[in-house]
C-alpha cells in the first residue's frame, strides 16, 4: 500500500462520506461521498490560499497533508466558521459565552496550550501533531490494522479521543455527525484529486 510520510495517503483510505446530516456545514440533499464532496468544493477556495502551510507542516510530520486540508474544512469549513472572541479572531467550538477550539484545525485549549495564530503553520504543526498522535494510539490499541484503518481511525480519534474507536466499523460512532472520519477522508480525496 502506498505511504504518504508515514502514514496512509488520504486516497489508500476508504471512507463513506457524510451520513446527510452535514453538521455546522448545513444540509445537503443527498449524504454519502456526494454529500462530502459537495461540501469540500465549497471550502476549495479558502482552503487554497492555506495550501503552502498545510504542505509544510505535513512535510515537516510526515503525513499525507490533504488529511491536514480535510480536517480545516471539517472543523471550520476552510476558516469560515472562525469567529471573534475576547478581541481575537479564529476561535470555534463557542458556547455559553466561552470558545474552546482555536485556529483552522481546532485545538482545543481544555486540553492543550494553543500554539500560533490561527491560521499559521505552527498552529497547523500543533494540530498535526495531535492528530499523529492519535494514529499511533489507535495503532497500538487495534495492532492488527492496516496503515489506512489506523490512520482513518487516528481522524476518527482526533474529534472523538482515541479511546473513543472501538472497531473499524463503528469508530465514528460518538463522533460530531457520527460520520467525522468517513466525511473527513472523502474531502481529503477530493482535494486530492484537485491538486491541494
Amino acid at each position: 500500500a502506498a505511504k504518504c510520510g508515514n502514514y496512509a495517503c488520504v486516497n489508500e483510505i476508504s471512507a463513506s462520506g457524510c451520513t446527510g446530516t452535514c453538521n455546522q456545514d448545513g444540509y445537503c440533499g443527498a449524504g454519502g461521498k456526494t454529500c462530502s464532496e459537495r461540501l469540500a468544493s465549497n471550502d476549495w477556495s479558502n482552503l487554497r490560499q492555506y495550501q503552502s502551510q498545510a504542505r509544510a507542516a505535513g512535510s515537516k510530520k510526515n503525513i499525507d497533508h490533504n488529511l491536514i486540508g480535510a480536517i480545516i474544512s471539517r472543523e471550520t469549513r476552510a476558516g469560515a466558521a472562525l469567529q471573534t472572541w475576547n478581541g481575537q479572531y479564529g476561535w470555534g467550538d463557542c458556547y455559553g459565552g466561552q470558545c474552546y477550539g482555536w485556529g483552522l484545525m481546532q485545538v482545543d485549549r481544555r486540553y492543550h496550550n494553543v500554539q500560533g495564530a490561527w491560521n499559521s503553520q505552527a498552529h497547523l504543526e500543533q494540530a498535526t501533531g495531535i492528530l499523529i498522535d492519535t494514529i499511533n494510539c489507535v495503532g497500538r490499541n487495534h495492532s492488527g490494522w492496516t496503515l489506512a484503518q489506523k490512520t482513518k481511525g487516528g481522524v476518527s480519534g482526533y474529534n472523538a479521543g482515541c479511546g473513543n474507536v472501538q472497531t473499524y466499523d463503528g469508530m465514528d460512532i460518538g463522533t460530531t455527525g457520527n460520520d467525522y472520519s468517513n466525511d473527513t477522508c472523502v474531502r481529503g480525496q477530493y482535494f486530492r484529486n484537485r491538486g491541494f
